[in-house]
């Protein structure tokens, strides 16, 4: 005897239950995924005058359903530790060249930087002339004799920036007598890139080497009249002046300079080699 609720063949099935039959409903299609996107930008400046220099950049990437993004930024300026070594160095720095200013003066001395601006006529051909004439004189005497003779510093200082400058690459040559007996050359040296330069010579008894240069020094910083911007410098940067200084007598040997009464001229005495 048959179940009523037995399904017959070719039957519908009960109303409430599926149908084996019945298609399989279709997975929804996920959302298209959004483009890469790519975004750069950069700021410029100058990091000494107080602007910043950067460059930032953001990249993203879809892998799956994944999104890498990347940023890169950098970092601009200074560390306390390195502000302290740059005061430390800069105040090193001015220190020194402070020194270096101050020791022209100190070497040299003022009283020979403030005869160098003392006005001298040192271009008169007559002066020079007259110098360059007892200068031979005394080159002409036999060996042994003494000799003595007077010269002006307007004589001495035309004969060196008239004759001997050119020859040692000197420019605006001046020579000038201080009161306690020795000499300061100066000008602007060749070898020395054209700066004013101050030398110092003292009378010594060395036959052959009547002057003995014992301190120079180079204008770096001109102000004017100023002794501000004087440096110390070795005598040996102005040795071929100094050579060419002592040829002028010759082989002789000094036994004694002296100023001349009008303390406008000096008395120079020796003996010929």
């Amino acid at each position: 005897m048959s179940n009523p609720e037995d399904s017959q063949p070719g039957a519908s099935p009960p109303s409430g239950q599926p149908s084996d039959t019945q298609p399989h409903p279709r997975p929804p299609v996920p959302p298209a995924l959004p483009p890469a996107v790519q975004a750069g930008g950069s700021v410029g400046g100058d990091v000494v005058s107080g602007d910043v220099h950067r460059v930032t950049s953001a990249g993203r990437d879809v892998v799956g359903r994944d999104v890498v993004t990347t940023t890169t930024t950098t970092n601009v300026g200074f560390s306390a530790a390195a502000v302290q070594r740059l005061i430390i160095i800069v105040g090193v720095l001015v220190f020194a060249t402070a020194a270096c200013f101050f020791s022209g003066g100190v070497f040299v001395g003022g009283a020979a930087l403030a005869a160098l601006n003392r006005p001298v006529s040192s271009d008169d051909p007559a002066a020079a002339a007259q110098f360059a004439e007892a200068l031979h004189t005394v080159q002409s005497l036999p060996t042994g004799r003494p000799f003595s003779f007077t010269f002006t510093e307007q004589q001495i200082s035309a004969y060196f920036r008239q004759v001997v400058a050119p020859a040692s690459g000197v420019t605006d040559g001046k020579v000038r007598m201080l009161a306690d007996g020795r000499l300061v050359l100066g000008g602007r040296a060749q070898d020395l890139g054209g700066l004013p330069f101050a030398a110092i010579f003292a009378w010594q008894d060395t036959p052959g080497v009547p002057l003995r240069l014992t301190s120079a020094a180079v204008q770096v910083l001109r102000l004017g009249r100023s002794h501000f911007g004087w440096v110390a410098v070795p005598t040996a940067l102005l040795q071929p002046v100094a050579a060419r200084v002592n040829q002028l007598f010759g082989n002789v040997r000094l036994t004694n300079v002296a100023a001349a009464p009008n303390q406008d001229a000096w008395t120079v005495i020796g003996i010929s080699q």
